[in-house]
């Protein structure tokens, strides 16, 4: 809304209460707007009309209102689809049958393509090339990951393979001591050249349980890391 003083300051005399009056709108949108023109003195006609860059985007649904104290003058601002994104001019207000005329800029639209394009930051440090590693440098460094990654494959093969045959063995023993002890318990003979009693096989069964049993838990390859 723009509002327009006439007669305030003497006779005939325009103020207006913006120098620029700014419509956002899009290619093929519309919007309208009101001008308020309030007399301070004689009632009189005003009359409106717009500059060449705007008379096709703007419509006056009232160009030569009588104002005697206060009217409002709704106008109709449109951009063609096929319009500037961007319409800039001047609404001109006369008074007195034409003795004196005063105007305030118009712009109609989303940007101003004079303000050229909206400079984008960019960040210094991408413009600065990337550190690059030597050739020397790249070799040692590929030398020592190999060496490394191979003393650790070794390290681990060797711990699995010692862990394996030990714990292999373990089982074999407990499963021969199981054995035995199954046949002197259940008093079968062994040919072995002599026969042992139901308690002495027991306390052989248990003494033998024991010393594997122990063997498994002190042995420092058994424990975990």
């Amino acid at each position: 809304m723009q509002q327009v003083h006439i007669n305030r300051l003497g006779v005939n005399s325009i103020e207006f209460e913006s120098d620029v009056l700014e419509i956002p709108l899009s290619p093929g949108g519309e919007n309208s707007f009101e001008i308020v023109i309030i007399n301070y003195g004689s009632p009189t006609h005003v009359h409106l009309s717009a500059s060449d860059g705007l008379q096709d985007n703007l419509t006056f649904l009232e160009d030569n209102p009588y104002v005697s104290h206060e009217e409002y003058i709704p106008v109709i601002a449109r951009i063609p689809f096929d319009g500037r994104l961007l319409n800039k001019g001047k609404i001109f207000v006369t008074v007195g049958y034409g003795s004196k005329t005063e105007s305030f800029t118009v712009k109609i639209g989303m940007a101003d393509p004079e303000d050229g394009p909206v400079p984008i930051d960019i960040d210094e440090r991408l413009s600065s090339p990337a550190p690059v590693m030597t050739g020397r440098k790249s070799h040692e460094r590929g030398r020592q990951i190999s060496a490394m990654l191979s003393s650790v494959g070794e390290a681990f093969t060797q711990t699995l393979n010692n862990r394996n045959i030990l714990i292999f063995s373990a089982v074999i023993l407990i499963l021969v001591l199981i054995y035995i002890s199954i046949r002197l318990i259940s008093g079968i003979d062994m040919e072995i050249g002599f026969e042992i009693g139901f308690y002495t096989s027991l306390a052989f069964t248990i003494l033998f349980t024991s010393l594997v049993a122990y063997l498994l838990v002190k042995l420092p390859i058994l424990k975990n890391e």
